[in-house]
């Protein structure tokens, strides 16, 4: 169940992960360029997940460290719970009555850790593409269904977790959806300023109607 969990927790993340790079990095339809930044950029992501290499071994601490702690602390053998009466053997499973030593942090966790965040990896960028597909499959069945006078410039955000971007047809009805750096841009204004629009600067100050 702990594994499960931890799978469960690692598996959304990354699932997230992928669809915000997917959609910071911009690109409409599926493109190999594309989904390969997006699995680095999810795989670079995968950092804030190994501070949970403890929780991989929680099923042994809570089952096996601490049950053990409080018979030895009752006088009873650590593995089955029998009265040792001091003596170094328990008579009853024949292991050592000494107290088992502390949980620390080794190899063991981390690698059970890498056999989970692994599968989580490659099932998170799969479904967050098949996700980022499904919205933009639908955007263009919008796109298609819209009216004709705000076809050439329909637009709208994408599907959460990635509603900070926007998909956004031009005037020739080709489907895009804007990479970070034009976020901030509204592309149906060009500033008065024949230099500015050569340029291409000036676009975040609206020209002022006479």
């Amino acid at each position: 169940m702990a594994f499960a969990m931890l799978f469960a927790l690692s598996l959304a993340f990354l699932f997230v992960a992928y669809c915000m790079a997917r959609a910071l990095i911009g690109g409409f339809g599926a493109n190999f360029a594309t989904i390969a930044l997006s699995a680095v950029a999810t795989a670079a992501s995968s950092i804030f997940l190994w501070w949970l290499t403890p929780l991989a071994d929680f099923a042994e601490i809570f089952w096996v460290h601490v049950p053990a702690d409080r018979r030895a602390r009752r006088g009873q053998c650590p593995h089955c719970g029998y009265p040792h009466e001091s003596r170094a053997t328990c008579c009853e499973c024949g292991r050592a009555t000494a107290p088992l030593p502390a949980w620390t942090l080794s190899a063991r966790p981390v690698k059970r850790m890498a056999a989970i965040l692994v599968p989580a990896f490659l099932l998170g960028c799969v479904a967050g593409e098949a996700w980022s597909l499904l919205d933009e499959s639908r955007f263009a069945a919008e796109h298609n269904h819209a009216n004709e006078s705000v076809r050439a410039h329909y637009t709208r955000p994408r599907a959460f977790p990635a509603t900070f971007a926007r998909m956004w047809a031009d005037e020739s009805s080709e489907l895009h959806s804007e990479p970070w750096p034009d976020f901030a841009r509204d592309r149906r204004w060009t500033p008065k300023d024949s230099a500015l629009r050569e340029r291409g600067l000036g676009w975040r100050e609206r020209a002022s109607t006479p």
